[in-house]
């Protein structure tokens, strides 16, 4: 009897409750705003690198940038990296007491995970795919718990489905991290080492090593979306114009475009897209359009103002003829 009543326990949670996490992201406080940072190490970078986001060092060199383009601010040893040092080692912390699902050291290669806290227990590699399947609940979260070091395969890819966000999904590695050439991961990653993001490597979120040196190679790296481009469509129209037609190139992890349009203009097709379509009201006037990118994790860095000159409709008059 008692089993059957814990038995129908559970299936009311489940039931009530269908958005439980199976696992607790740690806090990542004034490191939240880094992409790359290491608390202990120098930072360097070879080739066009470019990277939305804060970056640096609390006790290293730091060499690489330009030509590497930052989209955020560079710390080096200053009251901001501080911060960032105590906050990674805290995190780190906290998730070296997490247990977890016991996983295996050979990730990938088709392999897909559900929501919760995993643990490899030892060095560990990724090849091939590996997916994270949220199974339809945005607000899942991934821990995954690499008792080592972890290296992923040339070409190897996190496939986030089923609404996973990489803002949710944490990694904790014991060890260098290697992320291979045209390999793409995501989430954000507590390294206890060294890192190194090898040829045209993308990564999909943040890595916070809290000892060890960061070394970039003609690599893509954000968190929030990339900052927005250029504004492209038409410069003058009249009031009362219809589906005039503004684009921006596409915006690395934006899932959502949020538009500004001078007043009196309505976005009558593509809102929250990268082309939309506008109307001009009879009242519109001349002003600024601009553009950032959405995700779960926060907001890009909005686009330039592209202006817009609206000229006025021609008086009306009674009078066609003398």
């Amino acid at each position: 009897m008692k089993n059957k009543l814990l038995f129908l326990f559970i299936v009311v949670v489940l039931f009530v409750y269908p958005k439980i996490n199976f696992g607790q992201a740690p806090n990542l406080g004034a490191a939240s705003a880094f992409t790359l940072f290491t608390a202990t190490g120098a930072f360097t970078n070879l080739g066009n690198t470019n990277i939305s986001g804060n970056i640096g060092t609390n006790a290293g060199l730091f060499t690489g940038f330009p030509p590497g383009v930052v989209n955020g601010q560079i710390h080096i040893e200053n009251a901001a990296s501080v911060l960032a040092a105590t906050a990674v080692q805290n995190a780190y912390t906290y998730m070296s007491t997490l247990g977890g699902s016991v996983l295996g050291v050979l990730l990938g290669n088709g392999q897909e995970i559900t929501p919760g806290t995993y643990n490899t227990g030892a060095a560990s590699s990724l090849n091939g795919n590996l997916t994270l399947n949220a199974l339809g609940n945005p607000d899942a979260v991934f821990i995954i718990r690499i008792g080592g070091a972890f290296a992923t395969g040339i070409s190897s890819n996190v496939i986030l489905i089923n609404s996973a966000s990489m803002c949710n999904v944490y990694w904790q590695i014991g060890g260098q991290f290697d992320m291979g050439d045209n390999s793409v991961f995501a989430g954000t990653v507590l390294v206890d080492g060294a890192v190194n993001l090898y040829e045209s490597s993308v990564l999909n979120g943040r890595i916070l090593s809290r000892a060890g040196a960061i070394s970039t190679h003609n690599i893509t790296a954000a968190y929030l979306p990339s900052a927005a481009g250029t504004i492209a469509g038409t410069a003058l129209v009249c009031q009362g114009q219809t589906e005039v037609i503004y684009t921006v190139p596409l915006i690395n992890n934006a899932t959502s475009y949020v538009w500004s349009l001078p007043a009196g203009a309505l976005i009558v097709s593509g809102i929250n897209t990268n082309s939309i379509k506008v109307d001009f009201a009879l009242t519109s006037a001349s002003g600024n359009i601009n553009v950032y990118g959405v995700n779960a994790c926060g907001n890009g860095i909005i686009s330039a103002n592209y202006s817009v000159t609206v000229s006025p409709l021609p008086p009306t008059s009674s009078i066609y003829h003398q």
